[in-house]
């Protein structure tokens, strides 16, 4: 028998874990709503590809940072902008990896399950407030952006 082990053979990391696993996944209110909208062969699809993946992630980050990247690259310089961008991706890289690990250890397969195994219900739904207020957010920038830019646009193209 190792040591570590009880006498099952199990060690004390899988005792841990199997005490400390939770079902939040299939039990939270997110998830409920989600089990009123799926059918059977939602099973077999149960993650999503590597492509897809990848494609929702970039997306999430050029949709909000690629009007301020110009401006910043051009107030910092270019040789101190591109490290900066490099500092930047590895500690996004970094915190990804955290966030994978994270939800493996809650067993959770949401960023709000996730939450509310380690915050609780109060963390839950602080965390579905900024959920919202985010975006909201960047949609009244991107407005006033457009409205800007369109408005300057039209005076150009049409005159007075």
């Amino acid at each position: 028998m190792a040591a570590g082990s009880d006498i099952h053979g199990h060690s004390k990391y899988e005792l841990f874990r199997s005490q400390t696993q939770s079902d939040f996944s299939d039990t939270s209110s997110v998830s409920e709503s989600r089990h009123l909208f799926e059918d059977e062969r939602r099973a077999d699809q149960d993650q999503s590809s590597i492509p897809m993946t990848s494609f929702n992630f970039i997306n999430s980050i050029i949709g909000s940072g690629i009007i301020g990247i110009p401006f910043a690259m051009k107030q910092a310089g270019f040789g101190l902008s591109i490290i900066l961008l490099i500092v930047v991706a590895v500690i996004t890289d970094y915190s990804i990896l955290m966030l994978i690990e994270a939800g493996k250890l809650s067993n959770t397969k949401t960023y709000q399950d996730m939450m509310l195994v380690a915050y609780g219900r109060p963390g839950f739904y602080l965390l579905t407030f900024l959920q919202f207020l985010y975006p909201f957010i960047a949609m009244v920038s991107y407005n006033v952006i457009i409205g800007d830019t369109v408005t300057r646009l039209i005076i150009r193209i049409g005159g007075n």
